[in-house]
């Protein structure tokens, strides 16, 4: 029952007529899968909205390069 309501609120607001408030929410709907690095499809936003969305971690980009313990400082000049 609650999650029929609330796929109902979604709809709604997915495919509100004043156009402003319709990019607002898409908007926000956008930011919030972008964080969770999945494509945004108003399936996926369906489901983010409903608290069903799978997320995947994502894969770290920026990795520290690992030090090495005989690695020597640099030569003087």
């Amino acid at each position: 029952m609650v999650e029929d309501f609330k796929n109902q609120q979604f709809t709604r607001m997915w495919n509100e007529e004043n156009k402003s408030k319709r990019e607002k929410f898409r908007n926000l709907m956008k930011s919030k899968l972008d964080l969770l690095h999945v494509e945004v499809t108003e399936e996926n936003a369906r489901a983010f909205y409903n608290g069903r969305l799978e997320s995947r971690q994502p894969e770290r980009i920026y990795q520290t390069p690992e030090r090495f313990e005989d690695r020597r400082p640099p030569r003087r000049r």
